[in-house]
């Protein structure tokens, strides 16, 4: 029998691997761009982190730390260890438990608030960016080509557009569900996806669907503070 968070682990699996199957999303040597950041996806490094600030130079990213967070209350740069035979590599992930690698250590903790979600079920929950090459372009054409890739795997697209001025970035923006047998979701999964000269990032969260927690307040805050060390060379 599985437990709550085996399930979870499970199908955050399923979801990260239909989305990375689509062809043209995600490469697995694909987009042989020759920029830093291309190279950086074939051999990823560490960089650095100062107080609240993490940056990766190759990457050109600049990631904050907000000073306010609900959910994912633990940010940090990610292992930048690919999973699943894909080639999304994680840059920075921000996460919902107090226990994890993650924890700076410099705020007490909330033992009553993390009780509270225990007790209530509340599963462990994270979002991540990642970053890939680009292989096709990222447009408002590309969202009616999205958007029936993710119905052809399975996904059940509730909401997908091209944003012109999202949290100071372009890109498409989609939330699409996971599920049952009945048609009834089960998970959902907030996607934006914003190319760079000729890499793609992706910022990504999943969690039950109806999910009571502020993760549409922290997304926002979150990506807000994922920025760049300097203006595109595009």
């Amino acid at each position: 029998m599985f437990t709550h968070h085996a399930r979870s682990s499970r199908f955050g699996a399923l979801a990260l691997g239909v989305l990375c199957a689509l062809p043209l999303a995600c490469s697995k040597g694909g987009g042989r761009g020759k920029s830093e950041m291309a190279k950086w996806v074939d051999a990823p490094s560490s960089g650095t982190t100062s107080g609240k600030i993490i940056e990766i130079d190759p990457l050109q990213v600049k990631f904050e730390i907000p000073e306010t967070l609900y959910v994912f209350r633990n940010c940090g740069e990610a292992s930048h260890t690919r999973s699943g035979g894909n080639d999304w590599v994680p840059v920075v992930t921000c996460t919902s438990t107090a226990d994890d690698v993650f924890d700076s250590g410099e705020e007490e903790e909330d033992y009553f608030a993390d009780e509270e979600a225990a007790s209530a079920g509340a599963e462990p929950i994270d979002l991540t960016f990642y970053v890939t090459k680009k292989t096709r372009p990222i447009d408002e054409r590309a969202v009616t080509w999205f958007e029936g890739q993710f119905k052809q795997a399975g996904l059940s697209v509730n909401e997908i557009s091209y944003q012109h001025e999202y949290n100071k970035k372009a890109g498409i923006y989609a939330k699409l569900h996971l599920t049952n047998s009945n048609g009834e979701p089960e998970r959902e999964i907030v996607q934006f996806m914003f190319p760079r000269e000729d890499v793609v990032f992706i910022a990504k969260m999943e969690y039950p669907f109806g999910e009571t927690r502020s993760v549409e307040q922290d997304w926002q805050y979150i990506m807000w503070n994922f920025d760049f060390q300097k203006p595109s060379a595009e």
